[in-house]
């Protein structure tokens, strides 16, 4: 009797099903052999030899353990994918060939490869809807709970270079219509400032730059005015980011908003000239610039107005904090939950939740502003942001340290490290300033190290902030000395 055909999906999130509607194991008992079908479903023609599934699963075991280690993962994965099979039965989906394991090409599909199939077929036949049908059934998040494991990223890479496939044939298509010149150009720089909100949230500030300025100059080819203005302030807020914030202000000065400008452009100048005051330490200037972003969003329609009300509330608050009226920052940071929630923003909710966080800890709730926190962090984790992933954690490290949980201070600000180790810059100056005020008490000669390094990070991000940060947890490192010398 064949077997039923056993359904992999990965885009999206791993999931299993078998096309006879059996039942499946809901819940893994070994989370090594959940791993072992994702690498095997990922692997080129699924298959792969035993010591490179061990490599990765139990990269650190002897080679006893990790074969006993795999004989198990083996036994629960096979028993996963088929409940049904008896103790020393043969695998209809899950086989060994000598010392190669693979899924059974005969009774296993993976929505990774239908998906790329489809894309190849669109890709040689050129024609529009295919090509738009076939990006769409790409468009799903590959293992989005292995968003950071290092095994997933070749896999990543590949479906990324498909998509770019995709939607380069489709601009190219379109350059076939009638007005393909100018229409293509435009198509492509809205795809380039798409693309660059994600390269600006995954902390690859460059590269989103360099994005952003191709589509900046198609607009300026173009004479839309009110375009480049938008494309201005997207560029100017990443440049404000990364190495360039002494360009930013020239960038928005260059391209300021029409006075018949609709008030979703105005808005978004106004807050991008917010955020680069306010990165180079003039709060003052800021917060006017962010209450001029709130009084045009509130007259904006469409779904920019509560993304952008959001947005310049949450600002205000930033600015408020930093010149220590931070009385006066509770109550724009709290009118900002509302417009960010109805946005459905992900990015958009975490970054007001984080400017929560940081109002209730500045008026000593800390269990409000750990409630906060968590929040924020689980948002951005799911939106894909690692920078603002590394700043949350070392945030909530800080505030467990507060309340004297070390062990939790520890483990947050070691992640947040971990994580922000391969963007340097501002990102890691956070981290390594907050496991340094975790480490400051037992190891004051590790965090001053730390300290250290954490000025050089925040040097080489330009961000005043952080540059703050590091200077004060010094500070407080020097009062806590001379503490310890007094009280002996």
């Amino acid at each position: 009797m064949n077997a039923p055909l056993l359904r992999i999906r990965l885009l999206g999130g791993f999931r299993l099903a078998r096309e006879d509607g059996a039942p499946l194991v809901a819940r893994w008992s070994r989370p090594g052999a959940r791993t072992l079908v994702k690498l095997l479903a990922l692997a080129p023609d699924h298959a792969l030899h035993r010591e490179q599934i061990m490599a990765v699963c139990w990269p650190h075991a002897e080679l006893r353990t990790a074969l006993g280690s795999l004989r198990v993962a083996l036994h629960t994965a096979r028993h996963a994918l088929e409940p049904e099979l008896p103790p020393r039965g043969t695998s209809a989906y899950l086989v060994s060939d000598g010392e190669l394991l693979r899924l059974a090409p005969d009774t296993v599909r993976v929505d990774v490869d239908e998906a790329q199939t489809r894309a190849a077929r669109a890709l040689r036949s050129g024609r529009r809807r295919e090509l738009a049908d076939a990006l769409e059934a790409l468009g799903g998040e590959l293992l989005p709970e292995d968003r950071y494991a290092p095994w997933a990223e070749p896999a990543r890479e590949r479906l990324a270079r498909r998509r770019t496939e995709l939607r380069d044939a489709l601009a190219e298509q379109r350059r076939s219509t009638r007005h393909r010149t100018a229409r293509s150009e435009l198509d492509a720089a809205r795809v380039r400032l798409d693309w660059a909100l994600h390269l600006d949230r995954s902390g690859q500030y460059d590269e989103a730059v360099t994005v952003v300025r191709e589509a900046l100059y198609a607009y300026e080819r173009q004479g839309l005015r009110d375009a480049c203005t938008l494309a201005a302030a997207r560029l100017a807020e990443v440049l404000s980011r990364g190495r360039g914030a002494a360009q930013a202000l020239t960038v928005l000065d260059a391209h300021p908003p029409d006075p018949g400008a609709p008030d979703a452009i105005r808005a978004a100048h106004h807050m991008a000239r917010s955020a680069v005051l306010s990165y180079r330490g003039r709060y003052a200037d800021g917060l006017a610039a962010a209450r001029a972003a709130e009084r045009c969003a509130g007259a904006a329609r469409g779904a920019d107005g509560p993304v952008l009300l959001a947005r310049s509330l949450a600002q205000q608050t930033v600015c408020l904090g930093l010149s220590g009226l931070a009385e006066q920052a509770a109550g724009p940071a709290a009118a900002a939950l509302a417009p960010a929630e109805e946005s459905g923003d992900r990015a958009l909710l975490a970054t007001v939740l984080s400017v929560l966080r940081e109002t209730e800890r500045r008026a000593g709730r800390l269990g409000d502003a750990l409630a906060h926190g968590h929040r924020a962090l689980a948002l951005a984790e799911q939106a894909g942001r690692p920078t603002a992933t590394a700043f949350e954690r070392a945030n909530l490290a800080e505030l467990h340290l507060l309340r004297d949980e070390r062990a939790d201070a520890e483990r947050l600000a070691r992640a947040s490290v971990e994580l922000a180790e391969p963007f340097g810059g501002t990102a890691l100056a956070f981290a390594l300033t907050a496991l340094a005020r975790v480490r400051g008490g037992p190891a004051p000669r590790e965090a001053a190290r730390l300290l250290t390094r954490a000025g050089r990070c925040a040097v080489a991000g330009g961000h005043l902030q952080a540059i703050e940060e590091v200077r004060l947890a010094r500070a407080e490192m020097v009062e806590a000395g001379e503490a310890r010398r007094v009280s002996r």
